[in-house]
């Protein structure tokens, strides 16, 4: 039986021009959940009740609200209505759903995300962190302008708290100015040796399929390779 909860806009906090993380209160008692996970927020337009799907961008340990990073597209129904709440707006939501989530494997982890792709990721690996997961965490992340980076600060909190975890953010029309890596992600990834590695990849659709065909081009294994994509709405 699908689940449906209410929650009230607690804040939103401007990420980049058009991107936002939206964090919610819970209205009554907190939904169980796990990394990775996506919730279906309901959308009243003109009458009609739309649903529109958006990964959830914190960890499951945090009780007190739940996170969701989204870009705002211009026209989109669910963008303008997100864009135009209040906060204590109540919004009702259903979930949660979702394949994309962590396993017990005890193998390396490959993140790979573009744009807000990067959302799930943001969940996952404070809980991977929280849990005392001992092997490599590369989280790969790539966007086309500097100003369409965001949480990378995180990335740093989290490089500090564990060795074991690095982060490579690369632009792909970086200005002179960019002293990162420049490029597209995957040109990144091609040297990787990903022998004993799960990999997740996240992000708009070209870039997922490219990735995964390159991750099995390189052996990986298809219970080793977890996907999913992004759209903007």
């Amino acid at each position: 039986m699908i689940q449906k909860f209410a929650a009230k806009l607690l804040r939103s906090i401007p990420l980049t021009a058009d991107t936002y993380q939206l964090d919610f209160a819970w209205a009554s008692e907190p939904v169980p959940y796990e990394a990775g996970h996506f919730f279906l927020l309901e959308v009243e337009d003109g009458g009609d009740k739309v649903t529109r799907a958006y990964s959830i961008s914190s960890a499951p340990s945090e009780k007190e609200f739940f996170s969701l990073c989204l870009k705002f597209l211009p026209g989109g129904r669910a963008s303008e209505y997100l864009k135009n709440m209040e906060i204590g707006q109540e919004v009702h939501f259903q979930g949660p759903f979702g394949h994309f989530k962590l396993t017990d494997s005890k193998k390396d982890i490959l993140m790979v995300a573009t744009g807000t792709g990067i959302a799930p990721f943001i969940g996952m690996v404070p809980t991977l962190l929280e849990q005392g997961f001992k092997k490599k965490i590369s989280l790969y992340f790539g966007v086309r302008f500097e100003e369409d980076l965001f949480y990378l600060a995180q990335f740093k909190t989290w490089e500090k708290k564990n060795s074991k975890f690095k982060s490579f953010v690369t632009v792909s029309r970086p200005t002179e100015k960019w002293k990162g890596l420049s490029g597209r992600v995957t040109e990144h990834l091609e040297p990787l040796d990903i022998k004993d590695c799960e990999v997740y990849i996240c992000g708009n659709g070209d870039m997922v399929k490219t990735v995964k065909e390159m991750m099995e081009a390189k052996g990986a294994q298809k219970p080793d390779l977890h996907f999913e994509l992004f759209t903007a709405i």
